[in-house]
């Protein structure tokens, strides 16, 4: 699943969408499953569902369950959103991959072990599960 819409990605990139409609049809994939893999869990990515209490309602391994909307589709996080759709306007602004980290020291930017840009990473990082131990 995506994690934007195309009206969303054009509108936030200020683009024509007929212009660049092969490009989002690669490209929100692309940028939605690498924020996924960043975040590691799945259920990172979504509004949780909570019972009558407040408590986040877990499924029979504990993991945490999405919310859903009057469609049955999980609810994206805001800042998961804005995320993807930071990363997709600095894909679209660099679309030769080179991005700006040669004029300003972005050690983000797929470099270093980040796969984003230093945008979405900012936002991201307080979703992100640790690795180190």
């Amino acid at each position: 699943m995506e994690l934007v819409t195309v009206e969303e990605a054009a509108l936030h990139v200020r683009s024509d969408t007929a212009a660049d409609g092969p490009w989002f049809a690669i490209m929100i994939p692309a940028v939605s499953e690498a924020v996924r893999d960043w975040l590691k869990d799945e259920w990172r990515l979504y509004v949780l569902a909570r019972d009558g209490a407040g408590a986040v309602v877990r499924d029979e391994n504990g993991v945490p369950v999405p919310a859903v909307d009057g469609g049955g589709k999980p609810t994206v996080r805001p800042v998961v959103k804005a995320a993807v759709l930071v990363e997709l306007a600095y894909q679209h602004r660099y679309r030769d991959g080179q991005g700006d980290h040669t004029s300003t020291g972005d050690l983000y930017s797929g470099r270093f072990g980040y796969p984003l840009s230093r945008g979405a990473t900012s936002l991201l990082t307080a979703l992100r599960r640790s690795t180190v131990a």
